[in-house]
């Protein structure tokens, strides 16, 4: 009797364990009040800037065709490069507090694939001409928490995607860590809950 006391209560501490470990980890999802960093500048219109210093943007990952929808990989036409940066003061707080502040932004930038020769490469892909991009804003001011702004390559401004849009949704419901999808960032991923990651790797078909 006392060794089927002794397990039940075992198996009640582990079970509390997993428990607040997965507690934890949701916390560390949610985004912790903060400062606003105020590095976003917005037009009269309410359009966002380009920031001026973006070729100093902490890099965060690249993928080559990568596709949200199941398909081969096609090595004649692999699509486009997409590079992911996060501005420096949002890095920096990220950094020190593990979550996201108000106003932290992220470009994604969207290169071809070089189909030209170029000096001795002779297989494999380099990146082309910058096509267009877009900057990701954690927002609180928006109803949806984030906003999306559209660049192109020559854009001196973004506009905003409307509240509700696909790539909001698509951040909030398959993106690893705070609505981003942190899963493909290797600068990021080391230091986002293993719980979190494991719960973005099962829900990889979002048809």
């Amino acid at each position: 009797m006392k060794a089927i006391q002794r397990l039940c209560t075992l198996a009640a501490v582990l079970a509390g364990g997993w428990m607040a470990a997965a507690t934890a980890a949701d916390d560390a999802s949610t985004p912790a009040a903060a400062q606003a960093l105020g590095v976003a500048r917005l037009t009269a219109d309410g359009k966002l800037e380009k920031p001026a210093d973006l070729e100093r943007w902490v890099f965060l990952g690249t993928s080559l065709g990568m596709g949200y929808n199941p398909g081969s990989f096609n090595a004649a036409r692999p699509g486009q490069f997409q590079v992911v940066l996060m501005e420096p003061k949002a890095y920096e707080h990220f950094l020190e507090h593990g979550s996201y502040a108000p106003g932290s932004m992220f470009v994604l930038s969207f290169y071809d694939t070089d189909t030209q020769p170029r000096s001795l490469n002779q297989k494999g892909f380099t990146q082309a001409d910058l096509t267009n991009y877009e900057i990701h804003l954690i927002d609180p001011a928006s109803p949806d928490g984030h906003t999306f702004y559209m660049f192109d390559a020559g854009s001196k401004s973004g506009q905003a995607l409307p509240p509700g849009n696909g790539c909001v949704s698509c951040h909030k419901n398959h993106g690893a860590f705070q609505g981003t999808f942190a899963q493909f960032y290797p600068t990021l991923r080391p230091r986002v809950p293993k719980v979190l990651l494991e719960k973005a790797s099962r829900g990889a078909d979002i048809r």
